[in-house]
Parts: structure tokens; sequence; C-alpha cells
């Protein structure tokens, strides 16, 4: 590698980026993740994929039929019985409606939705590689890496974001390729630390927390760092916390009329964007934004800078603590203790990375330690813009290391370090570089990445493998109906259907209209898993005929293995093909594994 290693001022660093264009870095980071995705495309499905984006189909497919309406969330077709209202933002669903509507008058309704689940995940792809290229350039400031050189460094960094890249895949059409998007703006916004940063920082904060509430972590960590610095009185703090905290109440508010209307703004929902987030959001952000004010007009030291944001602060969280009591729970509390059992407890994103150990899940595990050892790589490289009086790589660093740190903790943030942590690797490799010999920091950092593969290694020979011995519960949440013929349902007129929630996504792509099942593997269908598992798992003929009084069909489909009938007496019997008293099956038209049988309230045992 040769350099260019000439050192500019810290105030003209963020323009003397290297002699790449942001147009060339973008370009190369583009075409490589397109690559990537063929590569994951090869077998006809996505790696990322999952009923997320199942599910996300429903809403949309809903919200463009006539029966749709834009703030109104419920789905029609999921009754429990009482009507499923989606927590998911409309924020995701505008792009894929806007695209659909473009494409309708040249194709059918049903290709032209199909062809906008394909073109706008690669779209949103692009921002993000714009995102990461301005990031890119401002973290290697005045170094220039020749030849190709700094082209291998952003192949290398691109691949390191594998698993991040894949959630933009065609079809993939779920919420978290668009926090990855949220959580990179916001990056981009700190390493500019200017006031275009602090919008970027306020606007993508917000957005966050419209899409979802997955990524609070992330942005606790980001605004920690920036409240830090204002009351050091960090060079320039004042002017980025100020404008954050303007963008995030003008986002907010946009957000708040554009995509979720009056009543649900004024609601009280603890896992969605409502009342509470939206008071927190524009409260924090007023008192952030008066205190930057405050602190600009009259000389003030560390301690005053505190209390002016400090005090009213912990009034604000006070207030919001006693107005939305009933979120003390969290966003999961209204799961009943028997789904939380049966459903919730068995997903294994939600477990801790010994479930990678437990579970030989190797190729997991490598990703993690790589992204790891990245992050204890870019640590001098940190240190040294420090030093130079640049915090802003600093927290943005803290933000990537934070979702790192909760992926060991609960492991479905996994896809976040993993797209965060790579784009700071260019530029310690450039910091390595510009040192020119193997500093005793360097050599720390050496022997940091060494003990970080030995403490990934060293619980794999004490953690014993785990022999799962799967139940009928498990079997129940399997989809063996996949690319089975649901023509059945045409034959019926339309009526309510119980099934087991591993059954509920294909069913409810297939529903004819007027349709509705009872049970889906969402947090917010939980009472519907509940009747299932008491319909389909009970030994007592009374409480399975009051789990299955609402509804007027049951389907399951064959399943290959036994299940135990003492455990799961309905599910064993239909599972194997069987018939039960009470349920009279209707003949499929074609040969299939879905079975339907209508249900006789009377005689049902």
């Amino acid at each position: 590698m040769q350099l260019d290693t000439n050192v500019v001022p810290s105030e003209g660093r963020s323009r003397s980026v290297g002699k790449a264009s942001l147009f060339e870095v973008f370009l190369l980071i583009y075409v490589t993740s397109l690559a990537l995705l063929a590569l994951d495309l090869m077998d006809g499905t996505s790696f990322a994929r999952d009923v997320d984006d199942q599910m996300r189909e429903v809403q949309i497919r809903h919200l463009l039929s006539i029966h749709g309406r834009w703030f109104d969330l419920t789905l029609p077709s999921l009754l429990m019985p009482e009507p499923y209202v989606s927590p998911w933002s409309r924020l995701i669903d505008l792009p894929y409606v806007l695209i659909t509507k473009l494409l309708q008058p040249f194709v059918p309704l049903d290709d032209a939705v199909r062809y906008a689940f394909y073109v706008w995940p690669p779209m949103m792809l692009a921002l993000l590689c714009l995102l990461t290229a301005s990031l890119v350039r401002r973290l290697m400031g005045s170094v220039h890496l020749k030849g190709p050189s700094f082209a291998g460094l952003l192949v290398l960094m691109t691949l390191l974001m594998t698993f991040g890249i894949a959630e933009f895949a065609p079809g993939r059409i779920d919420h978290h390729n668009a926090q990855i998007v949220a959580m990179m703006t916001i990056m981009a916004g700190l390493v500019r630390w200017d006031r275009v940063g602090g919008a970027m920082i306020g606007a993508g904060s917000a957005v966050s927390v419209v899409i979802g509430l997955e990524c609070l972590p992330f942005l606790a960590a980001a605004y920690a760092g920036l409240v830090v610095s204002f009351i050091l009185g960090t060079k320039r703090a004042n002017d980025v916390l100020f404008f954050a905290s303007l963008a995030m109440v003008g986002t907010t508010m946009a957000a708040m009329f554009a995509f979720i209307g009056p009543t649900m703004a004024l609601s009280t929902q603890c896992d969605a964007f409502s009342a509470p987030y939206i008071f927190l959001l524009i409260g924090f952000s007023v008192v952030l934004a008066i205190g930057a004010v405050v602190a600009r007009r009259r000389p003030s030291t560390p301690m005053f800078r505190a209390l002016i944001i400090g005090a009213p602060g912990l009034l604000l969280l006070g207030v919001a603590a006693f107005l939305f009591r009933p979120c003390a729970g969290g966003p999961y509390g209204i799961i009943d203790p028997l789904s939380r059992e049966l459903w919730f407890d068995r997903i294994w994103q939600e477990r801790s990375i010994l479930y990678f150990y437990e579970n030989g899940r190797f190729d997991l595990l490598a990703v993690v330690a790589v992204t790891t050892c990245s992050a204890v790589f870019a640590l001098p490289m940190i240190a040294a813009k420090l030093r130079r009086g640049e915090v802003g790589p600093l927290i943005a660093f803290c933000m990537a290391v934070t979702a790192l740190a909760l992926t060991f903790l609960t492991t479905r943030n996994i896809r976040f370090p993993i797209a965060l942590v790579p784009p700071f690797v260019p530029a310690a490799v450039a910091e390595l570089v510009r040192s020119r010999r193997l500093t005793k920091e360097w050599r720390m950092t050496g022997a940091a990445i060494i003990a970080v593969l030995v403490g990934f290694a060293l619980p794999r020979l004490v953690v014993a493998p785990t022999v799962r011995t799967f139940d009928a519960v498990d079997y129940m949440a399997f989809d063996e109906c996949k690319d089975q013929d649901l023509g059945v349902l045409k034959t019926i007129a339309p009526a309510r259907i119980a099934l087991p929630q591993g059954l509920a996504l294909p069913v409810l792509l297939a529903l004819p209209d007027g349709f509705s099942i009872g049970a889906a593997p969402f947090h917010r269908a939980s009472p519907g898993m509940k009747r299932m598992f008491e319909a389909f798992r009970s030994s007592d003929p009374d409480i399975r005929r009051q789990a299955l009084s609402p509804f007027d069909y049951v389907a399951v489909c064959r399943f290959p293995l036994e299940a135990d009938a003492k455990e799961a007496p309905l599910y064993a019997a239909l599972a194997a093909g069987r018939s039960w008293p009470g349920l009279e099956r209707v003949p499929s038209p074609t040969r299939t594994n879905f079975q339907l049988f209508r249900i006789d309230h009377e005689k049902l045992q």
C-alpha cells in the first residue's frame, strides 16, 4: 500500500476525504453488495426471508384492497376472535404502495405488488451504500490509499457486511432493512459532526422509532454520547445537539400526521409509535434544544449544562412514567403466560449467543467473532481521532458496539452489528498504515483480537451441545403445507378457521375474501395462539369446545412425524391424517396434505 499521509487540520478533515469520489466509493460498495445478493438468491430464495415478510405482505395487500384504509391497521383476516391490529408502521408500506400504483396501469395488481417487493429493497440498498460511502470517506480523513488498496478494503468491508446486506434482498420487505438505513444515517451524521449531521441524527432517530422500537438501545447510546459531549463543551456539540433536536421534533410531527393519524397519536400503544413515544421524542428534543440555546447565549460550566438538561429531563421522564404506566411491562407485556411458554420462549432469536454453541451454529458464531474482532481492530483509529478532537466517530462506534453487545444477549440483533461495525475497518487499516510501524497501541490491539478469538473458542469446550427433542408444540410451529394446494378453501363459503400458528401465513396469503383465521406467530396475536394451544393440546373436551367455539372450521397439515397424543390429542390425530369426533373432513378437489374439517359444535369432543 502506498499512502499520502499529509494531515489536514481537524476543521478541514471532513472535506479532504481521499482521492476517490463519493460516487466511485458508492458504486463499488453497491456493485459488490448486488453481487452478494445474487449469490444469496442462486437457490431461489433469500437467506434472510422469514415470516415477517409474509405478514408484511398480508398487511400491504389488505391496504391495496377495497377494504384498506391508511390509518386503519386492522387485519380482518385474523380474528382471535377479536380483530388483529398490526403494530407495524405505514412508513414501510408507503414505497411498496407507491410503486404498485405506478406499475398498476401496465400490469395486473398481483404482478405490480410482486414487482414492488422485488424493486424497493435493492433501491434501499443503494441508499445504505451511499450513506456507508459517505461514512467511510469521512472516517478516512486525509489519508489517500492509492491503486487497488482502497478498492480492496471496500470490497472486504462489504463482504464483512454480508448478513446485513442480505436484509435488502428482493422480496425482503420486512422493516429491518429500513432500520439499518436509519442507523447508518445516524452514524453518518455523527461522523459529519456539523449542523447537517445533527439533522441526520435527529431525523434518523425519529424515523427509527416510527418504524419500530427494536433500535431504541442504539439510539440511547447515540444520544448519551451527544449529551455528554454537550455537557463537556465539546466543539460544535451545541450545534449538533440543537439541530438534532429540531430534526427529531419535525420528523416526529410529520410522521404522526402522515402515518398514524390523530386517534393512534393519542392512544397508548406500548409496542408501536404512539402517544408515549411521541411525548418522549418531542419532550426530550425540546429540553435539549432549549439547553443548547441557553448554553450558546451565556458562558456555562459543565455542571450548569448538566443541570439545564438533566433536571427537566428527569421531570419529563417521571411524567411519562406516570402517564403511561401500562408500558412498564415493555412491548411484550401483552403476551399471556401460555403463549409465552409455548411460543415466545422457544424463538431462538430471543435467546443469548449460547444458543449458537448449544445447537452447533458455528457459522453464525464465526460471523459474530469476526465482527467483534473488527470492532477491536478499529479501537486505535477511534482513539486517534479522539486525540485529534473528533468525538463523532467515537459516538458512532459506541452505537455499533452497543448493537454488538446486545447480540450476545439476544441474537435477533445480529443483523445490526454486522451492518454497522465493518464501515470502521477501512479507516482502521488506513490509521495502521499511517502510523508506519506497530506501536504499542497496535500490538495491544493484536493481543486483544487473539483474546477475543480465544474467548469465542473456550465456550465450545464447556458448553455441551443440546440434543433437541421436538414435541407436538414444535410441530405446530412448522409449515408443512408449503407448496401444497389450498384450493379446498374455494369450495366453502367464507368462514372462520382455527389452525396451528405455523400454518397461519400460507393460509393468510391464500385466503379468499371474507375468510379469517384464529392465530398467527406474532406477539399481538397471542390471544389467538392461546386459544389454539388450548384447542389442540388440551385433553379436556370442555376447554377444547370453548377454544373452538368462535370458529367454523379446523385446518391442519399432515405432518411426517408422529406427535405425542398425550401432549396434544387433537393435533396428533389430525396431523396423522386421522379423524376426530365432531370434525367432518371437507373433501379436497386435488391431492394435498392440507386438511380442512367442518366443526359440528354439538358433537365436538
